[in-house]
């Protein structure tokens, strides 16, 4: 087991730094071509879980704002159970204890997982086989632990930069639950 978590601290430490090393050109680009691409894809879903693009994430933030327009935005909120999904009423977020911008509880709803659709599920990495590794406290991996505990179908897309595709498979633990597909731009 530490082997695991070693390596897996030594894979996120490398993503990271990939990321980091991104030129601002590139990050454009793939924001870009996220944004054509989600926009088409994402239109047959009623209720999209996205996420507020942090540290180096990929920038979703225009396609957040297409969706909040269309009455379609849930974003994460992170809580004492793992991660709760909202309806933003108003485009106005605060800060969580990790930094990262959550709905602001006067302008969200929280919504049941059952009604959720499609979920894009940031990450440091990915694998062929559709795993990810994320920053290592779990929020994404509890959520998606319920989801398919409870037999719920949200579709799972894997979003982030072509660069964070591993060729080796990440290392996966029996709570590691695969995502439906990558987009990776």
């Amino acid at each position: 087991m530490k082997n695991r978590s070693y390596a897996k601290l030594l894979i996120r430490e490398e993503l990271i730094k990939i990321r980091k090393g991104l030129s601002k050109t590139r990050k454009k680009q793939a924001t870009y071509n996220a944004y054509l691409r989600l926009s088409k894809k994402l239109k047959p879903y009623k209720n999209i879980l996205s996420f507020y693009s942090s540290r180096s994430e990929i920038n979703i933030d225009l396609l957040n704002q297409d969706l909040f327009k269309e009455h379609r935005l849930l974003l994460p909120k992170i809580e004492n159970i793992g991660l709760s999904a909202h309806k933003i009423t108003k485009f106005e977020f605060i800060p969580s204890t990790f930094g990262i911008l959550e709905p602001h509880p006067k302008f969200s709803i929280p919504i049941a997982l059952e009604k959720i659709d499609c979920i894009l599920v940031p990450a440091l990495g990915f694998d062929c086989l559709c795993h990810r590794i994320g920053y290592g406290k779990g929020h994404y991996d509890q959520l998606l632990e319920k989801l398919q505990k409870d037999h719920l179908k949200s579709h799972t897309i894997g979003i982030g930069f072509q660069e964070q595709l591993c060729i080796k498979s990440l290392p996966t633990e029996k709570h590691d639950i695969s995502l439906d597909e990558l987009l990776l731009f």
